[in-house]
């Protein structure tokens, strides 16, 4: 006598062993198969878990003055395909996110990805976003307390405290405390709150790196300041600011400077010399001497395109090479063994239309389940 059975007639705990492992855009189609499955998809357990078993991915935000509407402010989620002898970009159009669902108008710059939900802001008209393209949510964050009308002197994070699971947003901004002197303050926003606190006194001179990088529950920003501790970070949890020890003999300033994540490392880029071009990677996070030269290009003749311009490491081949992204619209890929630059083509939606002057922004990520309902206070809008 045969016995028939199905997936639901599995124990719970291996159907959410099971359904961990599909991709996450299978496990959203999944939701819709019956009530059970729903509720299990939804449960803390299973996200963290499909969380702790998703893959490192690259977050392209694509925009250009030049692009049609249907092509600017985009989301494109791409998998890195990692073999020693061959490596490339995979990209499914169908995950795409339209940045332009949330907030139509203004200059859209990334902020941090962290556990899955992205952190942009509208420089324009200063306003701030959190979105979760995997699930198509975004939430819209309550006006600061402090705002202005010039772009720069505004700087923003996005971090995670494992502590008390709680995501939030810092921006940093000057007050001016006399006729003509200025002090840098802080204002945090945590997500499900609906507010922004005032978190005192940033102890760093305001001119820092656009870009903040979140690793192991702190937020950092490089700093133009005249010391071995030119990087600031900001303690997720604590709400504290702090210096943190930055590479050996770094010039003074963030020009031609970039800073991100390599290999799970902080990672400084520094291409201000005119001889060589420098990736240190800090091996041992806090530990100022485990601070390491990563790569050193020298410049010649068939390098020149690198010197004096923003290059950012994206990512470290498992056969040595190195993809990078060069002053915000060419992705290439530069071997230490050969000594040479091939570019690598960014994934686009349609293969026949050629568009030229595009820009990218793109930053580590890891797709997930979170959902921005959870947080019960701001509103979601769903796309």
């Amino acid at each position: 006598m045969s016995i028939s059975m199905s997936i639901s007639d599995l124990p719970p705990h291996i159907t959410i062993d099971i359904l961990s492992r599909l991709p996450i855009k299978t496990i959203v189609h999944c939701k819709c198969v019956c009530n059970t499955w729903r509720n299990l998809l939804q449960e803390p357990y299973f996200v963290n878990l499909r969380l702790s078993r998703s893959p490192t991915t690259l977050i392209i935000h694509q925009f250009g003055h030049s692009l049609p509407l249907s092509d600017s402010d985009i989301l494109k989620l791409v998998e890195l395909e990692d073999d020693h002898d061959r490596h490339s970009l995979q990209y499914d159009p169908s995950t795409k996110f339209d940045l332009r669902f949330c907030y139509p108008n203004g200059y859209i710059l990334l902020v941090g990805s962290v556990n899955g939900l992205i952190c942009f802001c509208d420089f324009e008209n200063e306003a701030l976003f959190v979105c979760n393209p995997a699930v198509r949510q975004c939430v819209s964050l309550a006006e600061p307390k402090h705002k202005t009308r010039s772009p720069s002197v505004l700087v923003y994070g996005f971090g995670f405290s494992p502590v008390s699971s709680q995501y939030k947003v810092v921006q940093i901004f000057q007050k001016a405390i006399g006729p003509f002197s200025y002090e840098c303050q802080g204002e945090v926003y945590t997500l499900g709150t609906g507010k922004w606190r005032s978190v005192g006194t940033v102890p760093f001179e305001y001119d820092c790196y656009l870009y903040s990088v979140y690793l192991n529950g702190n937020i950092h920003w490089l700093c133009d300041v005249e010391s071995p501790e030119s990087i600031c970070s900001f303690d997720v949890e604590k709400e504290l600011f702090q210096a943190f020890p930055a590479p050996p003999c770094l010039s003074r300033g963030t020009l031609y400077k970039s800073f991100g994540l390599l290999g799970g490392c902080l990672c400084v880029c520094d291409n201000s010399s005119d001889s060589e071009f420098v990736v240190w990677t800090m091996k041992e996070y806090g530990i100022k001497e485990s601070w390491t030269k990563e790569l050193v290009i020298r410049n010649n003749s068939e390098l020149d395109r690198l010197s004096y311009a923003i290059v950012t490491p994206i990512k470290v081949w498992q056969n040595g090479d190195v993809l990078m992204l060069w002053r915000g619209d060419v992705l290439f890929s530069y071997s230490p063994e050969r000594k040479t630059l091939e570019e690598v083509h960014v994934p686009r939606d349609s293969a026949h239309v050629v568009t030229p002057f595009i820009n990218y922004e793109m930053l580590p990520h890891v797709a997930s389940l979170v959902s921005l309902k959870d947080f019960g206070t701001e509103r979601v809008d769903t796309f």
